[in-house]
């Protein structure tokens, strides 16, 4: 039987349990679009710069899907609903298959595709070595910055009525969106190619991964933590991995290799997951 958290007996508190995803997310969005945008100008055109200001507002504006969780939670009822929240990454004990599969997809897929980039795209390119500076502490922040919001709010909010895959898809494509303006500074060296880069490096893969990690948190029965540590293998795969091509239709391609990777990963997963449901319901 699920755990009946307390709630609030205030106006303000039975507001935002009227709609509390609509309130998680207003904050998530806003909070890092604000701080995000100074950087969608400033940025140079050329590509991204990367100093000390605008690591700080990356890291602060990354932190937005955590900060909005644990602030709607408090709102619906205070250190307990918050307690509950963060609890979840204490639950760590989990067979080592599960940590070979939360840690070990990300990079095995993307392994593959540098063994197929060169066949379909072009010469390998070795990751940019300003970010790879970074990938010692970024990936952490990235996936403990987001992933109370995405896998310890929003989606077990969803589950309920749309299922682990249709709450996955939702979740991916909010997921994707919200990195629009990240994704800007980052790729805006596409030009007029910019819509077609963000889409695949954002909405299109990150979907994959949100249905991936669907499947991860029903195999590992909803083991956030396991959802932690795959986000974080997602962005440190990001950053060391080598790619193909460069901010042009090449670079597009690549990125569309490495996508459909994930998917045809994703796809397959799920596929095999109905089979395993299917004898099940009927016995049942």
């Amino acid at each position: 039987m699920a755990e009946t958290l307390p709630t609030r007996d205030t106006p303000l508190a039975r507001l935002v349990q009227r709609g509390p995803i609509a309130v998680f997310l207003v904050g998530t969005f806003v909070w890092a679009w604000a701080l995000w945008g100074y950087w969608v100008v400033a940025m140079p055109a050329d590509g991204l710069v990367v100093t000390a200001p605008f690591v700080l507002c990356a890291v602060i504006g990354g932190f937005a899907p955590s900060l909005a969780a644990i602030l709607t939670s408090w709102l619906i009822g205070g250190r307990h609903q918050v307690a509950h929240l963060l609890g979840g990454i204490l639950r760590f004990r989990a067979p080592p298959l599960h940590y070979a599969a939360a840690l070990g997809i990300v990079p095995g897929t993307a392994l593959l595709g540098t063994v197929l980039l060169p066949i379909f795209v072009g010469p390998l390119k070795p990751a940019d070595p300003s970010v790879m500076a970074l990938a010692v502490i970024w990936p952490l922040l990235a996936a403990l910055g987001e992933e109370f919001g995405w896998r310890g709010f929003l989606f077990p909010k969803l589950i309920h009525r749309f299922g682990l895959v249709g709450s996955a898809l939702i979740v991916g494509v909010i997921w994707g969106v919200w990195h629009l303006p990240a994704d800007y500074i980052g790729l805006k060296g596409y030009g007029s190619l910019f819509v077609l880069a963000f889409l695949v490096n954002g909405p299109l893969v990150l979907t994959a991964h949100a249905l991936i990690m669907a499947w991860l948190w029903r195999r590992t029965g909803a083991n956030f933590f396991m959802m932690v540590l795959y986000h974080w293998s997602i962005t440190a795969s990001a950053m060391l991995f080598p790619t193909a091509g460069g901010q042009d239709a090449w670079g597009i391609g690549a990125a569309a290799l490495s996508a459909g990777l994930f998917w045809v990963l994703a796809i397959g997963l799920w596929v095999n997951e109905a089979r395993h449901l299917r004898p099940a319901a009927s016995r049942t």
